[in-house]
């Protein structure tokens, strides 16, 4: 699959904001001019550009956000298609020109946010990463001031694909992720969004196969799949929908085949292969996949000695790259037919391939070189040091400015003083008046000594603040530097070396669980934002979300609900749901069942999770909800827990207004309750 491709839709997404920017320029117009370029392009991509230069020619005076979206069409086709980096950059600029105004980019933050993200993603692909992180950066920061979960896919699907450049392949999975659940706060009645999802899934599967884990990786193929045959069924009635998801779900074929065939499952693979090149081979831009699935058959058939059928896909790998030639694709194929030489006894025209297969990879090895890629988290962490830094030199000219004031109100003093004196000397009946001035004057300097003090007492505040954070995290910090070092230097047996990763993996892991749950028991959760939440819905996504999850412990959750609406903030809500399942599969044997159901009760909304797990001991049930350490256990397959979950859980539901307790009994399951008001 072209997991770069998949970014390009993301950018495209961002057409669909105008709804929720209110945007007073022409939507309703240009929607219909981009449906139809759209439609156009399925089969002939520059008369879909020509019908869209004539519509805005056609169009009198186009609106700013207007040329913002035809800019950001031709951006998407040049960094996408044609990979004319130079266009591309001209459109990217384009984009931020029409947003050159303050006023605009304060208006309408999520555009500007998306061409600050574009002219990153040109900067990335031309090898300026240090310039394209300044961008991104900028974008992410935006984003975050608008307060809009859905456009901040933008930002995680950004870093996935650094990471996944990188080659940190466990990194970039859970922004994959991260970016399917966006996602899915948009607008889910688009094909785009959808589609752009079930890549998601699938890279996030591509992740965990490239880093080694092929059950996981199995199991998000399974679950990508599962998605297209059952989100993708609203829009099989238009036949280029359909063709796309058939592309996809080829993909996922093909990828999946290979997770099979490192497994050993020779027949399986085969099949998924066969399947995968049946129907990308008809496609128009899925060509070059089904060339790259043929050489994985190639191989397989190789391996297994079947000459023949490795000669039979070999010739038409070789038709399919005069329909659409491909570099990569050529070089796997020379590799291949010299392999299949070899194993013929051709040693002549073994050696004659194996020398243009030499050639051509010295080619693209030179052409591939990179410059090292720097550490996207570092960078940000740097920029926000800048930026706080900014801030810190901007208050000391705030204080500057202050006291030039000072110094002027202090002549002013003087000189009213001196007035003073001279009207005194000529009238005492405008020295009341004088007097009056002096007193009035004298306040606000007083007012203005107060703000000055209470601006330094809140610069102290936050620089001993900074001082006791970079205090506890100096240990830490220090211990997993000593242990990099002792990598880095020292000569230890792989075994030792392998310990020592595992040992930093574990402790950063850990320690970044405890301070994420940290800093959320430190928000203030009366001030939270609240929404008509249908939680029946909410409940529905987080049960399918964590089926993957029970799935590898053969656990099965049913789900019974009824219609339900609550006044509640969302994202809390939905992690009291994650912590409540995700402790009843964690607690609950391999093969058991766990019931989660949800009801109207007497004006009420009541959740239950029963499950069939260890129980509560008696010891521990008037603790389990405090932040004591005694009630820390581990799961059913020794899964970490830190204690956190069920208190956190706890302040969510009676700031809520609600309640939660539990039943148990020991060593037969719990079963925990959540009780709120319901909507009428």
């Amino acid at each position: 699959m072209n997991i770069y491709f998949l970014f390009s839709i993301i950018i495209l997404l961002s057409a669909c904001a105008p709804a929720a920017q209110h945007i007073q320029e022409h939507p309703a117009y240009f929607d219909e001019v981009f449906a139809k370029a759209d439609s156009i392009g399925h089969s002939d991509l520059p008369a879909s550009h020509a019908y869209l230069q004539s519509a805005y020619a056609a169009f009198p005076e186009p609106g700013m956000i207007d040329l913002w979206r035809k800019y950001e069409h031709l951006f998407i086709y040049h960094i996408g298609k044609t990979y004319n980096f130079s266009l591309a950059m001209l459109y990217a600029d384009s984009m931020l020109y029409t947003l050159r105004d303050r006023s605009l980019q304060q208006r309408y933050p999520v555009y500007y946010a998306g061409a600050l993200f574009a002219k990153g993603d040109v900067l990335r692909d031309q090898q300026k990463y240090n310039e394209a992180y300044t961008y991104f950066y900028r974008g992410r920061e935006i984003l975050r001031k608008t307060n809009d979960t859905c456009e901040y896919h933008q930002y995680a699907s950004r870093l996935a694909l650094v990471y996944y450049r990188q080659e940190k392949y466990l990194e970039a999975a859970p922004y994959f992720l991260e970016t399917f659940e966006r996602l899915g706060q948009c607008d889910t009645s688009d094909y785009n969004t959808f589609y752009l999802r079930q890549g998601m899934l699938d890279n996030v599967a591509l992740s965990y196969d490239k880093a080694g884990n092929t059950r996981q990786a199995l199991a998000y193929y399974d679950s990508t799949l599962y998605f297209i045959r059952l989100q993708g069924a609203k829009f099989r009635h238009i036949p280029e929908y359909e063709r796309g998801m058939q592309a996809a779900a080829a993909v996922v074929y093909g990828n999946k085949g290979s997770a099979l065939l490192r497994m050993g499952d020779t027949l399986a693979a085969e099949s998924l292969f066969l399947q995968s090149i049946a129907i990308n081979i008809r496609g128009r831009d899925e060509k070059v996949d089904a060339q790259l699935t043929m050489a994985k058959l190639t191989a397989l058939y190789l391996a297994a000695n079947r000459l023949k059928d490795a000669a039979a896909v070999l010739q038409e790998m070789q038709a399919a790259q005069a329909l659409a030639p491909n570099a990569d694709c050529r070089q796997r194929w020379l590799h291949l037919r010299w392999q299949y030489f070899e194993k013929t006894g051709r040693t002549d025209s073994g050696y004659a391939t194996l020398k243009a297969y030499t050639q051509l990879k010295d080619s693209l090895a030179a052409a591939a070189t990179k410059p090292d890629i720097a550490d996207i988290k570092e960078e940000f962490e740097h920029m926000s040091r800048v930026h706080q830094l900014e801030i810190i030199e901007k208050n000391n000219q705030l204080k500057t400015a202050y006291l030039g004031i000072l110094v002027i109100l202090f002549i002013i003093v003087l000189l009213i003083a001196w007035m003073i004196w001279q009207n005194w000397r000529k009238s005492h009946r405008h020295i009341a008046e004088l007097q009056r001035l002096n007193q009035e004057i004298t306040a606000r300097h007083d007012d203005i000594r107060k703000s000055l003090t209470a601006l330094e007492q809140s610069h102290q505040n936050n620089s001993r603040m900074m001082k006791i954070v970079a205090h506890d995290l100096r240990n830490p910090v220090g211990a997993i530097y000593s242990i990099a070092q002792l990598l880095q230097h020292g000569k230890l047996s792989p075994e030792k070396d392998q310990e020592m990763l595992e040992l930093i993996k574990t402790s950063s892991d850990s320690a970044l669980h405890l301070i994420s749950d940290l800093l959320v028991l430190d928000t203030a959760l009366t001030n939270m934002e609240k929404e008509l939440v249908e939680i029946h819905v909410s409940l529905k996504y987080c049960v399918d979300l964590l089926q993957t999850k029970a799935m590898e412990k053969q656990q099965n959750i049913v789900l019974e609900t009824e219609p339900v609406k609550v006044l509640a903030s969302r994202e809390k809500i939905w992690r009291v749901f994650s912590n409540l399942i995700n402790n009843a599969i964690k607690f609950s044997p391999d093969g058991s069942r766990i019931e989660v159901a949800l009801k109207r009760v007497n004006g009420t909304a009541r959740i239950s999770v029963k499950d069939q797990g260890i129980g509560i001991p008696p010891a521990m049930q008037d603790k389990i909800f405090s932040l004591s350490s005694e009630v820390k256990r581990r799961g059913t397959r020794g899964e970490e827990s830190f204690g956190f979950g069920l208190s956190i859980s706890k302040q969510i539901i009676e700031a809520h207004n609600g309640r939660i307790w539990f039943e148990t009994e020991h060593g037969k399951g719990t079963t925990f309750y959540v009780e709120m008001s319901a909507s009428a």
